[in-house]
């Protein structure tokens, strides 16, 4: 299974490279005698900008280096990513909190907490560096330890609507801490490839997807699995609502060389509330556009479990906030 996931996530990310160099290819030819091809798509490429500009909503407005929409500024949701959410030289943090509700009621409750800092590298490049930490609530046997440290690295092939989806490389690597009750399950690292997906369906309505494998370095630990986010612009700038899934598959390598499997599945409703308002400009189709942008955002993502390996419920709260 772990090759048929590894020869799919290449497949795919092969593809949107060559699009991407058959589009680049295109346009590299408008001196030549096929210039009028390239010409075509440009005008094609301007008409799609001046159309989703003309929205009413400013949540659909291109802006920035990358041409992305103003809603995708924000996390759109806790479980999926989409694209890039800073442009170079911005700086976001956020703090995650997620509750995971066991279906063995003496086992008690596990909060893990996220301190995340966002940088914006330019050339579509985005870094994100973490701290984790975990709550184990056991009555007066509770504990609290740090569990990991983290670094991610997103790389966008192409600037907003040039490939279908918005095919984003994400790869993390993860520090664990095997001392206390971090949970590290005895690795010392781990490595999380991902690939992004998002884009728009309607005005107001857009979607996401991401397909992950997480592996251990010591090989005690393979994860993989994918999300699916649908989200609706319920008030422009402010309120966004929506649905989503994630279905993880994970293998536990026990002594004596068995492993431990698991399957689960979880969906449940997405809610983005944005604050903080404040007037600004962004560079949209070559001019400077007065709009009203936001600095904080809250997600709020209470997830159902639906098999029997799920855990009961997934609640994950993330306060971010744009500098």
């Amino acid at each position: 299974m772990r090759g048929t996931w590894a020869v799919v996530m290449s497949l795919v990310m092969a593809a949107a490279a060559a699009a991407q160099e058959a589009r680049a290819g295109r346009f590299n030819l408008l001196d030549g005698p096929t210039a009028g091809v390239g010409e075509e798509q440009q005008q094609k490429d301007q008409e799609r900008v001046v159309k989703v500009a003309g929205s009413p909503l400013q949540d659909e407005l291109p802006h920035g280096e990358s041409n992305k929409p103003m809603w995708s500024d924000h996390r759109p949701s806790p479980t999926t990513r989409i694209y890039l959410q800073v442009d170079s030289g911005e700086v976001e943090f956020e703090q995650w909190v997620d509750i995971r509700i066991k279906k063995d009621t003496h086992a008690g409750k596990e909060v893990r907490l996220s301190e995340e800092f966002e940088f914006g590298l330019g050339s579509r490049f985005q870094l994100d560096l973490y701290a984790n930490s975990i709550f184990e609530g056991a009555g007066q046997a509770s504990t609290l330890d740090v569990r990991s440290w983290a670094a991610e690295i997103r790389y966008a092939l192409a600037d907003w609507g040039v490939i279908w989806g918005n095919p984003t490389l994400y790869f993390e690597y993860i520090i664990w801490n095997n001392g206390g009750n971090g949970n590290g399950d005895g690795a010392t690292s781990s490595i999380e490839p991902k690939l992004l997906l998002g884009g728009d369906i309607l005005p107001a309505l857009h979607w996401g997807m991401n397909f992950f494998v997480e592996h251990t370095t010591n090989g005690s630990v393979l994860e993989m699995g994918a999300t699916g986010t649908v989200f609706y612009t319920v008030l422009d700038k402010y309120l966004n609502i929506g649905a989503t899934l994630k279905t993880v598959y994970e293998s536990d390598e026990l002594p004596g060389g068995t492993h431990d499997r698991s399957r689960e599945l979880y969906l449940g409703p997405s809610f983005q509330l944005r604050m903080a308002p404040y007037q600004s400009e962004v560079i949209s189709n070559g001019q400077k556009t007065p709009v009203t942008k936001t600095r904080a955002h809250v997600d709020f993502e209470p997830l159902i479990g639906l098999t029997g390996h799920s855990k009961r419920a997934m609640i994950l709260f993330v306060f971010g906030w744009d500098f």
